[in-house]
């Protein structure tokens, strides 16, 4: 996947819908890295810990991308 630029996360500041999508590509991310990291014995164990961490981050990011949704849709019907 491509890498966010500073121009990305500027952007991001201005439109929620765009902080959406990328928050929603980092969670792409952070879920494809734990889930090799799950399914190889050698990185599962060494990295419990990390597995760990991961999912709570994930967890946050998620909160985060509903978060936007439900202010939009707030921001919508206030409309």
């Amino acid at each position: 996947m491509d890498k966010i630029s500073e121009a990305d996360i500027e952007r991001s500041r201005e439109d929620p819908r765009f902080k959406q999508v990328l928050l929603a590509r980092g969670l792409e991310q952070l879920l494809d890295s734990l889930h090799r990291m799950q399914h190889s014995p050698k990185l599962a164990a060494a990295n419990a810990v990390h597995l760990r961490e991961g999912a709570l981050v994930a967890v946050d990011l998620a909160d985060r991308i509903r978060a936007i949704d439900d202010q939009l849709s707030r921001a919508t019907k206030a409309r």
